[in-house]
């Protein structure tokens, strides 16, 4: 009697554990959230692009213009510039803006390119440096993380490689 109860007992408590270890990441994640969140982390300019210096509204269609990324330490990365075309669905078919990148009310490039009718082509398009602040890239697409366009959620990203040597 006492082994039969024993093993009751070892189910009970084997069942009971599976069902905390089960529990517990749901019951925890609101407080994993929160110490991430103060922890102060965030994602690296690199990949994010970083901050979104202005916004260049065009008739259906804006155009978001990032601060400078200049790569740290270590980091294989030539220093860009972002610019975002949204929404991708509003853009028409052939894309040619000239844009201020610096803020000195001059235009610092020409972006062309030609939306494909497929969402999942891959984009093709050209970049005019207007001086010499930038480098111009032609036939550009994903190829490189400094120097590409490629759709990306709802918007179509341009990365600009700034010319260490102007």
């Amino acid at each position: 009697m006492r082994t039969r109860f024993t093993a009751i007992l070892s189910y009970v408590g084997a069942g009971l554990t599976l069902a905390v270890a089960a529990c517990v990441p749901f019951y925890l994640i609101g407080a994993f959230t929160s110490i991430v969140a103060h922890a102060g982390l965030h994602v690296e300019a690199t990949y994010t692009g970083g901050t979104v210096r202005q916004t260049i509204a065009r008739e259906g269609y804006q155009i978001l213009v990032y601060e400078p990324v200049r790569p740290r330490a270590l980091q294989r990365v030539e220093p860009f510039v972002q610019i975002a075309f949204q929404p991708a669905a509003a853009l028409p078919s052939r894309i040619s803006d000239e844009i201020d990148l610096d803020g000195d009310g001059q235009p610092d490039v020409r972006v062309t390119f030609t939306m494909p009718h497929d969402p999942k082509a891959l984009l093709q398009g050209d970049v005019v440096a207007l001086n010499g602040k930038y480098l111009s890239l032609t036939n550009v697409g994903g190829n490189s993380f400094s120097r590409l366009l490629v759709r990306a959620g709802d918007g179509i990203i341009v990365r600009v490689p700034l010319n260490r040597n102007p």
